[in-house]
């Protein structure tokens, strides 16, 4: 009788499962979306041989019109889900201009799909024939188990009734091989437990990921534009609600999923929208959104149409419906007391109360109302020390008592949704700084937490339909890239290396940068304005960042939290002498004064200008408010630095005495949404230089400090993060632009 055969591929400690269509890593799944498994087997494939753009759009996509970027996307999410993230890369090749090739070898497996061992193997060759030779049944088995087998098949062949004795032989090794499989299983099952319980804090962190089982999720991609920055599906399952941004304009749309059918309910425009939900009856799509320096408004329209009617003002951003619809939980923030308040208002008459205070560093995050409207849970602490200190607690709604609930000791909370009985929240966080955000699913009261999702992929928001058997998550990835410009306009600008966060100049014309070679982590490096003679300055050590330079290029100082905790750290332009200079809370954005006898910088525990001197001493406090990025004018007597005296998306700037810390001046920006953390003095030591993004564009500015309106120095694409810094001389531009790309995907079998 002849059986039928499982189609796999094989490579590294990977196996490809094409009839399953899943990917496993040394017998674990890696989570892929539909497109990104397409990408994989379509490079398996073809291995040693370039794919190019072409084949894999039309593969991928044979009946739709899609930009390239979806195949670089795909590619991105692929390389990271293969842990491919070093140079050289371990398995895809990029061919530039042409595609991309497979580099590893890759084996080609033929598995009676009854029966757990392969009959037959070929290996893929660079030139895409498949050679074929045939394997006993055994001969993927451990070394004592292919000898055991072995000599139960000859001792079947010489009895007298050699076909039986095959039979039951064949049954033997099955059962041989099942048996260790699960030997195999459970020691490393074993292992990972004894590896997880060694490095697992041993505080009151109540995770209870290993009692119970990862669901087995179902992952189908909505969308494929890469901007998607929001979105909500409807209490039916049939219909999400999402926001596109291009060029900087947000719209709002809502998609039918049986048909794909796509309708705008509002058009593009100079505006930012923080979180969309649909109503419980599924009739209505509330949304909290603001224009350039204007404060965050809520937001309901109709799913037929409309126009939207605003409900309530001044808001953070996130809120928290009610079952009925009828109230509302929101937060605002008293940035003159530097706390967070969250309120409970009712929608018909407008009448609001406070629930809850906290002061920094205890900020308030994610929070969510129950569905009896008893309690709101929610997420208090502060994440810039790079210290897992957010705990999660709640608040009686009507008496305003508050316990804590449970402390895991997250380094990051961003969003809390109740599951429909009550009983339990779907979470979106980062246990530590150094994951990426997952979704878990945490027991009400209990506090217990399951892990529901376990990939490489960031997960920036999601919403569950009414029985929460179906989600809808935005994920996210990062490009972001260091461009050099021979012109301080900015133009003919060249990518000379990938990196995020600050670049600085040194007085021979190099830049310093930092850049990831391996996940979790960043260093410091220094090369040319070109991006040749790169050298490396810090190695494997934590995340190292935004680097500041002495005048006389002798000393850089900058962040990392190799300790644990983020402080500033110095060294010498070679890298060699590297020295904590604080310890404090957390400390971050230095700045050196021209003359090299001070450090300025921030706290994290509540963004205050602090000063000290790089060769020892004790930090001196210098302001009692908020002084956010500072940066000193070339003779040090003055400093400029950002605050928020209203929202949080509206920046000014403070220039004080570097003497007293009396304000000398304050700036209103130029029109547009505040997008960068840089401030850059020009030699005449009262203008600045700094950017901001409208229109979707990036512009930047000088400013004097005494008179007259903003002049625009240079207009740039619009950007998601960016920083700059103009050269020594100020003839050239360097800076660092980084593009988030965002996508819809609806996951299924949560239940």
């Amino acid at each position: 009788m002849s059986l039928s055969l499982k189609h796999t591929y094989r490579f590294d400690t990977f196996v490809l499962d094409v009839d399953e269509q899943i990917l496993l890593r040394d017998g674990s799944m890696v989570p892929l979306t539909p497109k990104v498994f397409e990408t994989l087997l379509l490079l398996v494939r073809h291995q040693g041989s370039v794919v190019t753009k072409q084949t894999i759009l039309e593969t991928l996509w044979p009946d739709v019109f899609v930009e390239e970027s979806n195949i670089t996307f795909n590619i991105t999410k692929l390389r990271k889900a293969l842990g491919d993230t070093k140079r050289p890369s371990l398995y895809i090749e990029t061919v530039p201009r042409r595609g991309y090739r497979f580099k590893t070898e890759v084996k080609e497996v033929l598995v009676e799909d009854d029966c757990p061992s392969p009959t037959a193997e070929t290996l893929v060759g660079g030139n895409g024939r498949v050679a074929t030779h045939e394997l006993a049944s055994t001969e993927q088995l451990t070394p004592s188990a292919h000898d055991t087998a072995r000599g139960i098949a000859q001792l079947g062949r010489s009895s007298p009734s050699y076909f039986t004795a095959t039979k039951r032989t064949v049954l033997v090794v099955r059962a041989l091989f099942a048996v260790i499989l699960l030997v195999i299983v459970a020691a490393a099952s074993w292992r990972y437990r004894r590896s997880v319980s060694q490095g697992q804090r041993q505080s009151d962190q109540l995770i209870a990921q290993t009692s119970a089982a990862m669901p087995d999720l179902k992952y189908e991609q909505i969308t494929t534009y890469g901007n998607v920055v929001s979105a909500a599906i409807s209490p039916d399952g049939k219909q999400v609600a999402y926001v596109r941004e291009n060029s900087s304009q947000e719209s709002l749309w809502l998609i039918q999923l049986n048909t794909s059918l796509n309708v705008q309910l509002i058009p593009s425009g100079d505006v930012s929208f923080n979180k969309v939900s649909f109503s419980h009856d599924g009739n209505y799509l509330y949304f909290s959104s603001h224009t350039a320096n204007e404060q965050t408004n809520l937001y309901r329209i109709s799913v037929l149409h409309g126009p939207p009617t605003k409900l309530l003002e001044n808001l953070e951003g996130n809120y928290s419906l009610s079952a009925d619809d009828r109230r509302v939980v929101f937060k605002r923030r008293n940035r003159k007391d530097s706390e967070d308040t969250l309120y409970l208002a009712e929608l018909d008459n407008g009448q609001e109360r406070p629930l809850v205070t906290h002061k920094q560093p205890e900020w308030i995050w994610a929070f969510s109302l129950s569905p009896n409207g008893k309690t709101v849970v929610f997420a208090t602490g502060e994440t810039d020390s790079g210290r897992e200190t957010m705990n999660v607690l709640e608040v009686d709604t009507e008496t305003g008592q508050e316990k804590l609930l449970v402390k895991p000791n997250w380094y990051y909370v961003r969003q809390f949704e109740w599951l429909p009985e009550g009983d339990g929240l779907l979470v979106c966080g980062r246990e530590r700084s150094n994951m990426d955000p997952q979704i878990f699913r945490m027991s009400y009261p209990s506090g217990a937490l399951q892990q529901l999702t376990n990939d490489l992929n960031n997960y920036l928001s999601f919403s569950v339909n009414a029985d929460a058997s179906k989600m809808i998550a935005v994920q996210s990835q990062l490009a972001s890239h260091i461009w050099v410009s021979q012109k301080i306009n900015g133009s003919k600008a060249r990518n000379v290396a990938d990196g995020r966060g600050r670049v600085a100049w040194t007085a021979d014309g190099r830049i310093i940068f930092n850049s990831s070679s391996v996940m979790n982590s960043s260093d410091l490096w220094i090369a040319r304005p070109d991006g040749s003679d790169p050298k490396q300055l810090s190695f494997n050590t934590g995340f190292n960042d935004w680097p500041a330079i002495s005048t006389d290029s002798r000393m850089i100082v900058f962040q990392s939290n190799r300790t644990g905790v983020q402080h500033l750290w110095r060294m010498n332009l070679d890298g060699s002498n590297q020295v904590q200079l604080t310890n404090g809370y957390a400390e971050r954005n230095a700045a050196i004064s021209p003359d090299g006898k001070w450090v300025y910088y921030n706290s994290s525990e509540n963004s205050l200008l602090w000063k000290v001197d790089p060769n020892g001493g004790e930090p001196v406090q210098l302001t009692n408010e908020y002084a956010a990025y500072p940066s000193v004018s070339p003779d040090g007597k003055l400093i400029a630095c950002f605050h928020f005296p209203r929202v949080s998306h509206e920046a000014r700037i403070t220039v004080r005495s570097a003497d007293d810390m009396k304000t000398v001046a304050e700036l209103t920006l130029a029109p547009g949404f505040w997008i960068s953390r840089s401030i850059q003095w020009e030699a005449d030591n009262s203008t600045l230089l700094y950017a901001t993004e409208s229109e979707g564009k990036l512009k930047l500015y000088r400013q004097s400090i005494y008179s007259g309106p903003p002049q625009e120095v240079s207009t740039l694409k619009g950007e998601d993060e960016f920083e700059f810094a103009f050269s020594p001389d100020h003839k050239q531009l360097a800076y660092i632009s980084s593009k988030w790309n965002h996508d819809a995907v609806l996951v299924a079998g949560l239940k």
